[in-house]
């Protein structure tokens, strides 16, 4: 069952953002399964990574806040997610400060024996360009990582 990574909004603002009008609220991205009947997103709840205040996700970029619940223990972190893993994969990530989202997607790939599938683990902005570093899974024992360099930039008739 393949799930899908996706934002959901906090309540809490970055210090970068905190006297600007409008408010900026904070944003992180979450793994959602979907359910194999439905398709609807299987919901579950998350900790955001800036305040730790807890989330119910029942829907591809929506969630509900919990008020007074932060940080609650039985939500599964990237140590409990990261056993399942083979332990090359889990060097890179951590290597990469790789967040939750990206264990939990790589354990679904894993998991349903969903392959090959390429995952963005850095991506980066130089000259205009992204620079994407990219975990190739090309079955439960083979990985690799290649480098691609994306150019998004649209140019008008230069003639």
């Amino acid at each position: 069952m393949l799930g899908q990574r996706h934002l959901v909004e906090c309540h809490c603002i970055l210090p970068l953002y905190k006297n600007v009008t409008p408010p900026v609220y904070h944003k992180f991205v979450v793994y959602s399964l979907l359910s194999e009947k439905s398709g609807k997103v299987v919901p579950k709840y998350v900790n955001c990574n800036n305040c730790g205040v807890t989330h119910l996700v029942k829907d591809f970029c929506r969630s509900e806040i919990k008020l007074g619940k932060e940080d609650i223990g039985s939500i599964r972190n990237i140590k409990e997610v990261a056993i399942s893993l083979p332990d090359k994969i889990v060097d890179i990530l951590n290597e990469h400060n790789s967040t939750i989202d990206l264990y939990e997607e790589i354990e679904d790939i894993i998991d349903n024996s969903i392959y090959p599938r390429d995952l963005v683990i850095k991506r980066e902005i130089i000259d205009e360009k992204y620079h994407l570093k990219i975990l190739q899974i090309l079955n439960k024992d083979r990985f690799k990582i290649i480098s691609e360099i994306l150019n998004d930039t649209i140019l008008g008739d230069t003639t």
